[in-house]
Order: C-alpha cells, then sequence, then structure tokens
C-alpha cells in the first residue's frame, strides 16, 4: 500500500523532472533555432558578414543562406572584430545590432 507521503514525493519527484526536460528542451532549441535576416539584409552588411563568416567560421556565406540563419553563430559574433573588416562602418553595425536585437539575437541594452 502507498501511503500519502510517498504518493506526494512521487509526484514531486516528477513535477521535477518534467522542469529538467523542459530546460533542456528549451536549451537545445534555442542552439538550433533558424531566424530568417535576409529581407532586413543590406548588401554592404551582407558582404561584411560574408567575410566574417568566412574568417571567423570558416563559412561560405551564400544571400539565400540568410533565410535560415542559426542563432547560436549569430549570437556569437564579436562586434569588436566584425568592426575592424573593410566596409563595415559605425552605421553599419548599428543598424546590424538594431537588426539582431528585433529578432531576439542580442539585447537592447547591447546596442
Amino acid at each position: 500500500m502507498i501511503t500519502s507521503k510517498e504518493f506526494e514525493l512521487a509526484i514531486k519527484i516528477i513535477a521535477e523532472y518534467k522542469l529538467q526536460m523542459d530546460n533542456q528542451l528549451k536549451e537545445i532549441l534555442h542552439t538550433t533555432e533558424k531566424i530568417n535576416i535576409q529581407e532586413d539584409m543590406r548588401g554592404g552588411m551582407f558582404r561584411v558578414l560574408q567575410k566574417y563568416y568566412k574568417a571567423h567560421y570558416d563559412i561560405k556565406l551564400c544571400w539565400e543562406d540568410l533565410k535560415t540563419m542559426e542563432r547560436s553563430l549569430l549570437e556569437k559574433i564579436d562586434f569588436d572584430k566584425m568592426k575592424l573588416i573593410k566596409g563595415c562602418g559605425r552605421i553599419s553595425l548599428f543598424n546590424f545590432k538594431k537588426l539582431m536585437v528585433s529578432h531576439s539575437v542580442l539585447k537592447e541594452e547591447d546596442l
């Protein structure tokens, strides 16, 4: 016979396990999430992003790739390194950061 205390303990364990699984699922979804930034990207900044991806990830970025950008790679962009790339001015970088904020890649205070 199961006592009420044993039942309550079992429910508590199940609830904690569910919370743990939910958190793990959120982490997995967050790291593999793809976002579309193609419509908001300008040609000059795209060329800067191409150079950045080639230099830091050894990835050849194509215009069509902007439709399915990996959030995790966008989150890892080092803007100090990006601004050193020819063609990346202050305004371009600011607009790119605004784009990242609009897609929740960056926080607004990171602007």
